[in-house]
């Protein structure tokens, strides 16, 4: 058995709760017309609850929280939510997340929650302000017998009544309002894509008697997905589109529809928008400040000046007045609320951005390409780094990170969970494969009819190359992937013969099986990712890993949620038996209270533990 002195079993201070406690997530950033600051936290250790807190521009430094105890600021639609609240004058709106129905709260006095909407079966998102009718505008989604129902609705404030705007499309996102209150843009989707892949980009007229419906501006074709139209103070409408192969800005011209581009660049200004109401750019001053996402790590463009070259990492940006404020992440410290003064340049964090390991402690992230004959894919490798101990001849034991979605991604950033693996000795490679977002639409479609095949062999060239490079001992080298990642990892270890052992956080085993089970938004997502169920069904057996258990020899350990209903648990379990069946080593942890992705802290610190033992058993011992 190797020793204490061996990488993979370093001891470390930084235990599983000290990991999962780091996890507060920022995000729904809005200011106020006076400078006032609001954001959303997602807190671990309060099994996931979300609650809005604020800073008053006249107090800075002074938080407060101001959703009360029995709820959480949480919509559900599309079953991955998004931004769930809006700003009024002197109140706030919110989605709660027991019921999914509308609230309004005073910001002042004793803030008591009213209840807005009571509608049955109904889900609300995006809530915008309509302030010259007293009513919200705001995504619905009714779940009725015969289905699914997403539409745009009018919520009146008096009574919460609700009238229809617009229907008749499959999906709908990112309503905003122009200031005079007249028009009204969004973006709608049909099946069988995605927000990611064909999106179409209208708007409404208002100021009609009768609403005479919408007028389509772009994206009359399945090569441009268009995402985040933004109004400005002075009335101009923007959107971003990826039909020069990147998700730039460009302006529109609703009199002629035509759309300008406002800043050209190599990169995506936003991420794939698996939750709806992101805010990636605003105008200030009649400049657009935006995100620009790089491999190398993100920044905030202004002009073309970087104004916080300190962080790299950024999601949910607002600007008003002078200010700009923006969630933000660095390689060496957590996430936190900025606030940044573009004309002083004084950069300000709010709240979170904490450092909680010693710089010789911490593991930052190295950015790297792996390329195999004409295909290249990214990730960000990650050395051991724990000062009490040495890495000997430097082959340590490798952890391969797969991110969920597919189309997700992950960045060079301190997450906690990777520097817990560090601590004790391993490496982490946090892959980010073909058909990972931020690398352009190409790169983002090189996955279509591809899942399970093409993340595979991204895999193997990557670990390839770190075991040329002499960083990893390919005798100890582990995958772990969440959800759609899961399926990749499992993918993985029945096709290649390189693994020790192998963890799946509810991944999909039998992709024919979430096909028929899983929710609206992406019933048609396997179309694309594998094919026609029908039709390619036995494409789908050869890579249902499921169907391929007599290929697997190494470890697994399996992690699922009992109220999962995207990866059913009748799945995992199925695998288990399959695997035992054989000979093979597995082990499976079942949490009763959890769903798709797991919230309550307790169950995080089991993954961790135990998936470390699993593979501390795995790791030879000519490590020693």
């Amino acid at each position: 058995m190797p020793n204490s002195n061996s990488p993979g079993f370093w001891s470390s201070s930084l235990s599983e709760a000290d990991a999962i406690s780091a996890g507060v997530e920022y995000s729904q950033l809005q200011l106020s017309q006076t400078g006032d600051l609001y954001w959303v936290e997602q807190r671990p250790n309060e099994g996931g609850r979300c609650c809005i807190c604020f800073e008053l521009e006249s107090q800075p430094g002074v938080h407060r929280e101001i959703t009360p105890p029995d709820y959480s600021v949480q919509s559900k639609v599309y079953e991955y939510g998004g931004r769930g609240w809006c700003l009024l004058d002197d109140a706030l709106v919110f989605v709660n997340a027991s019921d999914q129905q509308v609230y309004r709260q005073g910001l002042s006095g004793a803030c008591d929650v009213i209840q807005v909407t009571s509608q049955s079966n109904t889900r609300y998102i995006e809530p915008i302000w309509d302030k010259s009718r007293n009513r919200l505008i705001a995504v619905e989604e009714i779940h009725a017998d015969a289905g699914v129902i997403n539409r745009i609705v009018a919520i009146s404030l008096s009574d919460g009544s609700v009238e229809v705007l617009v229907e008749g499309a499959d999906f709908y996102s990112y309503p905003v309002i122009n200031p005079q209150g007249s028009v009204l843009a969004f973006v709608s989707w049909n099946h069988p894509h995605q927000p990611w892949t064909s999106t179409l980009f209208s708007y409404l007229d208002l100021t009609s008697s009768e609403l005479d419906g919408p007028t389509p501006i772009a994206g009359h074709n399945s090569e441009e997905a268009l995402s985040q139209p933004y109004f400005s103070e002075g009335g101009e409408l923007y959107v971003v589109t990826d039909r020069s192969g990147w998700w730039n800005i460009y302006r529109c011209d609703l009199d002629n529809h035509d759309l300008v581009s406002v800043e050209k660049e190599s990169c995506d200004i936003i991420s794939a928008p698996w939750q709806s109401g992101l805010t990636h750019y605003a105008e200030i001053a009649s400049k657009i400040v935006s995100i620009h996402h790089k491999h190398e790590g993100a920044e905030v463009m202004l002009e073309g000046v970087s104004l916080v070259p300190e962080f790299n990492y950024f999601k949910s940006l607002v600007a008003a007045g002078d200010w700009v404020c923006v969630v933000a992440a660095a390689k060496d410290r957590l996430v936190s609320v900025v606030k940044v003064n573009t004309v002083t340049g004084q950069v300000r964090v709010v709240t979170g951005g904490a450092s909680p390991l010693l710089r010789e402690d911490c593991s930052l992230a190295k950015p790297m390409s792996f390329s195999e004959t004409s295909s290249t894919c990214y990730g960000y490798f990650y050395s051991p780094a724990n000062s009490q101990f040495s890495n000997g001849d430097g082959r340590t034991p490798l952890v391969v990170f797969l991110h969920g979605g597919p189309t997700a991604a992950t960045y060079p950033v301190l997450n906690m969970k990777i520097q817990y693996w560090t601590q004790r000795g391993f490496s982490v490679l946090d892959l980010n494969y073909r058909g990972s977002s931020n690398y352009g639409r190409a790169y983002r479609n090189s996955l279509q009819h591809q899942w399970g095949v093409v993340e595979v062999e991204d895999i193997k060239s990557a670990i390839d190359e770190l075991v040329e490079l002499g960083f990893v001992d390919k005798g100890a080298v582990f995958v772990r992937g969440n959800s759609s990642g899961g399926f990749s990892a499992l993918s993985a270890v029945y096709r290649l013969d390189c693994f020790a052992a192998a963890a799946s956080l509810y991944g999909v085993t039998d992709p024919l099986v979430l096909d028929g089970c899983t929710h609206k938004f992406e019933s048609n997502y396997l179309h694309w990712l594998i094919g026609d169920p029908v039709a390619e069904k036995s494409v789908y057996r050869d890579r249902a890993p499921l169907d391929n258990v007599d290929q697997i020899n190494c470890p697994v350990i399996f992690f699922q949620g009992e109220k999962d209903r995207v990866v059913l648990p009748e799945q995992t379990r199925e695998m288990e038996r399959a695997l035992k069946e054989r000979g093979v080593r597995v082990e499976a942890y079942y949490f009763s209270e959890e769903a798709h992705g797991f919230r309550v802290s307790d169950t995080a610190e089991v993954v961790l533990r135990e998936e470390l033992r699993f593979y501390q058993a795995e790791i030879p011992v000519r490590l020693g």
